[in-house]
């Protein structure tokens, strides 16, 4: 493991995974679905690098057969979405291979020196033609609201070419970069990705502005602060937070209204009390009293509509993977890495 300072470089292969597993390696946990697209495929030889500074994550994936590149599909669906949780941006900037967005109309193609957006929160359906790429995953917290309309899309402006300098340069000089240097690197990194997304027509068709985006955000904060509140309504956050009724409607009029908004977030916490095997097992109803669901058979109609399964058959799966003996697996010798980063996409674990 080399040093940044006091930030470590992690680094991993599938070269140190049998060769019918490389490729199981090299997807797995990346929160999608993912297979080859043909039955014998060249063996997928691949590696990757990278380093979280403060709440970023910089990784760079390396192709590592000559013989040619190694098509798979990559399905994140709203099951997926909706069950883990994750909320961030990837920014990628495309060295050699191929990637095409197949959701998009029409669909798109990435190729080398393009810098595009993906979104978490969002359907992705793409092939990928294994090459060089460099990413960076930003929380979404961190950037304008209107980054999400970019979703598939290419940076192609002036200011998009100065990122993807700016992410190669930084890249390959991630062990010459000084503990102390970080917060600068992220406040610079975060501007530029900010001016980038703002100057977008697309971004900037959205009404929104800075004002917004901090009002939305001290919402959210106040409700997750009071999640678990039985008087959690709008009119206690348009009284705390000091805002209109009509202001919150039309903040939350474009993701399904304020009360979907607390109603998902009880959910997900509910999903997440029953998911985790290290909690002493409670009762679905209590669970349900809990999180503000005072009707059993309601909190099961809207837990299985969220989720596709209800609440019973989340704990039978919890307690069949606790149970469930696991076969010992190849790890990497040199990969050593903080728990949440992955190995192609170094995405943090929420």
């Amino acid at each position: 493991m080399a040093q940044i300072s006091s930030t470590p470089i992690f680094r991993s292969s599938t070269l140190n995974f049998p060769e019918k597993d490389r490729f199981h390696a090299w997807v797995k946990d990346n929160h999608c679905d993912c297979k080859l697209r043909h039955g014998d495929p060249l063996t997928f030889n691949a590696g990757a690098a990278g380093a979280s500074l403060g709440p970023l994550i910089l990784t760079g994936r390396t192709w590592l057969n000559p013989d040619g590149a190694s098509p798979y599909e990559v399905h994140r669906t709203q099951c997926h979405i909706r069950t883990d949780g994750h909320d961030f941006f990837r920014f990628t900037l495309v060295l050699s291979g191929r990637l095409l967005c197949r959701w998009t109309s029409p669909q798109s193609v990435k190729t080398a020196g393009d810098l595009f957006v993906l979104d978490a929160a969002q359907i992705n359906e793409s092939v990928v033609e294994a090459g060089d790429v460099i990413s960076l995953v930003v929380p979404r917290d961190l950037l304008p609201s209107q980054t999400e309309l970019l979703h598939g899309h290419t940076l192609a402006t002036g200011i998009g070419r100065l990122i993807a300098d700016h992410l190669l340069s930084l890249f390959q000089n991630l062990a010459n970069l000084g503990e102390q240097e970080i917060p600068y690197v992220v406040q610079s990194t975060l501007q530029l990705l900010a001016a980038a997304v703002s100057s977008t027509p697309d971004a900037l068709a959205e009404a929104s502005s800075p004002i917004r985006d901090t009002l939305r955000s001290r919402i959210l904060r106040y409700i997750d602060a009071h999640l678990l509140d039985p008087n959690l309504t709008p009119h206690c956050i348009c009284r705390d937070v000091g805002l209109s009724r009509a202001k919150l409607y039309q903040l939350f009029e474009g993701s399904g209204g304020v009360m979907r908004q607390i109603q998902r977030k009880r959910l997900r916490r509910a999903y997440q009390m029953l998911a985790d095997p290290n909690r002493p097992q409670s009762h679905i109803a209590e669970i349900a009293w809990r999180h503000g669901f005072s009707n059993e058979k309601y909190f099961f109609r809207l837990f299985k509509a969220e989720f596709g399964h209800t609440p019973g058959e989340t704990l039978e799966n919890i307690r069949a993977s606790v149970l469930k003996p696991t076969a010992p697996q190849h790890r990497p010798e040199d990969a050593n890495l903080p728990s949440g980063w992955t190995l192609p996409f170094g995405t943090p674990d929420h």
